[in-house]
């Protein structure tokens, strides 16, 4: 396995979701070879402290995800962000000493720790520029995020080549030579033909902009829940999150087209004592009807098998349809 590049650092009680959805994208932009997550890359009985700080070193740039418990507060104690055994505190503090790019990511609002709540090692993230990633606006802060990973990389998009002088007049005069056929083709037609021509037009997009909110009962028992489904973009694209089990959840793998939506959220299953937590993947499918979307959702992984869940999502009336961003 050659180094790695990128270390995401997160607190699993605070931003294990996140994580496991930044990794993924991370991945597939830039492989899995070159991105660290302890989930997948620390093997059982391997020292974690140690693999972590190995791992440190051979990153260039570290991701700090922070959302609203990354201090790790307790009641009647210090954050744990405190205690030198903290494995956040000692991720972070090993990238800054070694003057990795570390960049702060923010999560859905997350406020940047000021210096007075860090322990001396930390304050200077506090000083660091960070980015933004939310659940209704996934697909394009992630894309944001992967630019600027690919700029603390030396690694930004190069301008496409130039082409060579004849093949561009080549390709210009194919180009007058087809729009000179389509012209003759419209004047030779008859009026009775070209009104027959059905004029193409771009599907109409569902309007699923807005905020949704469902009763599921999962396939456990006494599992019945209120999940909040909140959707934004235009044309083919779809932005937002699904909330399972209370808590939102970012909407990967979209896609919307005349009869619905379809896309995927992540979670992680909490796992025993010493074992990984296994990655938990959602399945949505979804129907519009009106002021309803009848969803058929199915999860996969984890620790043991689920049926598909029915359920129906409603329109919230007091909240209008999001702009199209």
């Amino acid at each position: 396995m050659g180094p790695t590049q990128i270390f995401i650092s997160y607190r699993r009680d605070d931003a294990a979701g996140y994580a496991r959805a930044v990794n993924d994208e991370l991945t597939r932009c830039f492989g899995a070879e070159r991105v660290f997550i302890d989930v997948d890359d620390i093997n059982a009985g391997q020292p974690f402290s140690e693999v972590i700080q190995r791992s440190v070193g051979d990153s260039a740039v570290l991701l700090a995800l922070i959302g609203r418990r990354w201090l790790g507060e307790r009641e009647g104690a210090p954050p744990r962000v405190f205690e030198a055994g903290d494995f956040v505190r000692q991720e972070v503090a090993a990238g800054l000493a070694k003057g990795l790019r570390v960049i702060p990511v923010l999560l859905d609002g997350a406020a940047m720790p000021d210096p007075a709540q860090l322990p001396p090692e930390l304050r200077p993230l506090a000083g660091r520029n960070a980015l933004a990633l939310d659940n209704t606006r996934f697909a394009a802060d992630m894309a944001h995020l992967v630019r600027e990973v690919r700029g603390a990389l030396g690694e930004e998009a190069l301008p496409p080549p130039a082409r060579g002088g004849f093949t561009k007049w080549w390709l210009a005069g194919a180009v007058l030579a087809l729009a000179a056929i389509a012209a003759l083709w419209q004047l030779r037609s008859s009026p009775d033909e070209r009104a027959m021509a059905p004029a193409a037009r771009p599907a109409a997009r569902p309007q699923v902009n807005g905020e949704w909110r469902a009763e599921v009962d999962y396939d456990w028992p006494n599992a019945h829940y209120v999940e909040r489904f909140v959707f934004s973009g235009e044309g083919d694209e779809l932005n937002g999150s699904a909330s399972f089990l209370g808590v939102a959840r970012g909407v990967l793998e979209s896609r919307i087209d005349a009869e619905g939506v379809s896309f995927v959220t992540r979670t992680s299953e909490l796992a025993g004592a010493g074992g990984s937590d296994p990655a938990v993947v959602h399945r949505y499918r979804g129907r519009l009807s009106g002021a309803e979307i009848r969803f058929v959702m199915q999860t996969e992984g984890g620790s043991s098998a689920h049926v598909p869940v029915e359920f129906v999502a409603r329109r919230v009336a007091s909240a209008a349809p999001q702009a199209s961003r």
